[in-house]
C-alpha cells in the first residue's frame, strides 16, 4: 500500500468518525419529536390553563431537536467533505487542495487528550486500478451504487415512522375536539401544539424527500459512471476529463443533500451490498 493510500484510509477514518457523531445528533433529533407529540397531546386533553404547561415544554423540547440537527449538519458537513477529500488522495494520488484538506484536518483531528481514530479497513475501496482517472471513476461508482441502495432502504424506513407519526397525530387530534375545553382562553395553546406535532412531522417529511432525491441521484451517477467504464486512462483523460469534473462535482451535491445513513442500517445492509458489488464486478 503506497503512502498516498495510507493516508487517504486515515482521512476516510476522520471522516467517517463525523458522520458517525452526525447519524448520533440527528437520531436524538428525531427521537426528541416523540417527546414533541406526547406532550402536545396532554397539552390538548388538559382542560385548564395548565394546558400551557406541557404546550411550553413541547415547544422547549422542539427547539431543542432543531439545535440538534443544526450541530448534526455541521458534522455531516465535515464528514462528506472529508470523504470526498480522501476518495481523491487515493484516486489520484495527490490532490490540488492540499490547503483544504490541512484545514480540514486541523478541524477534526482529535486533541491529543482524545482516543486517536482509527483508519479505514485497507479493503475500504474495492478498486484494483493504478492511480489515476479510471481508479477515481471506480471509487465514485461504487459509492453510488452504495448509496443509491442505502438511501433507498432509509427512506423507506423512515418513511414508515412519518406515516405511522402522522396516523396518532391525526387519531390524537380526533379524540381530543370532543373531549376538549371550549376555553377560548386556550386556543393559543392549542394552536401552538398543533404547530409543532406539525413541524415535526414536517422535518421529517424533509429528510425522507431527501434520501428519494438522493437516491434518483445517485442511480443516474451510476449509469454515467458506467458509460465511462469502457474507457481506457488514456481516453479518460484525453477526451472525458469534463464528464468526470461534471461526476464529480454532482457526487459532491448528493452526498451533501441527504443526512448521513444511520449506522445501524450501514451495518445491517454492508455484507450483502458487498456481496452484490463483487457480483456486479464479475459480471462487467
Amino acid at each position: 500500500m503506497t503512502s498516498f493510500q495510507s493516508s487517504s484510509l486515515e482521512v476516510i477514518g476522520l471522516a467517517d468518525s463525523q458522520l458517525e457523531k452526525a447519524s448520533n445528533w440527528y437520531k436524538w433529533s428525531r427521537r426528541l419529536p416523540i417527546a414533541t407529540f406526547a406532550l402536545s397531546s396532554a397539552s390538548i386533553f388538559i382542560s385548564n390553563p395548565y394546558t400551557y404547561i406541557p404546550a411550553l415544554l413541547a415547544l422547549g423540547v422542539q427547539l431543542c431537536s432543531w439545535i440538534f440537527r443544526d450541530k448534526a449538519g455541521k458534522f455531516h458537513s465535515d464528514g462528506e467533505e472529508g470523504r470526498t477529500h480522501g476518495l481523491s488522495l487515493n484516486a489520484l494520488g495527490s490532490t490540488e487542495e492540499r490547503l483544504e484538506l490541512d484545514k480540514w484536518l486541523s478541524r477534526v483531528s482529535p486533541r491529543p487528550t482524545q482516543q486517536a481514530t482509527e483508519p479505514a479497513a485497507p479493503d475500504y475501496f474495492a478498486s484494483n486500478s493504478p492511480i489515476g482517472m479510471r481508479r477515481l471513476c471506480d471509487h465514485l461508482q461504487e459509492n453510488a451504487f452504495w448509496n443509491m441502495h442505502q438511501y433507498q432502504r432509509t427512506a423507506a424506513h423512515y418513511a414508515r415512522i412519518l406515516w405511522i407519526f402522522a396516523g396518532l397525530a391525526v387519531l390524537a387530534v380526533l379524540v381530543a375536539i370532543p373531549l376538549a375545553s371550549g376555553d377560548r382562553s386556550l386556543i393559543f395553546a392549542r394552536v401552538l401544539v398543533a404547530a409543532l406535532a406539525s413541524g415535526a412531522a414536517l422535518t421529517q417529511f424533509t429528510e425522507v424527500r431527501s434520501w428519494k432525491s438522493a437516491e434518483v441521484k445517485s442511480e443516474r451517477l451510476d449509469i454515467r459512471l458506467d458509460f465511462l467504464s469502457a474507457f481506457s486512462e488514456e481516453e479518460l483523460r484525453r477526451d472525458k476529463l469534463g464528464t468526470i469534473l461534471a461526476v464529480y462535482g454532482d457526487y459532491r451535491v448528493t452526498t451533501a443533500s441527504a443526512p448521513p445513513i444511520p449506522k445501524w442500517l450501514y451495518d445491517r445492509e454492508k455484507e450483502h451490498l458487498n456481496a452484490l458489488w463483487a457480483r456486479r464486478v464479475i459480471s462487467a
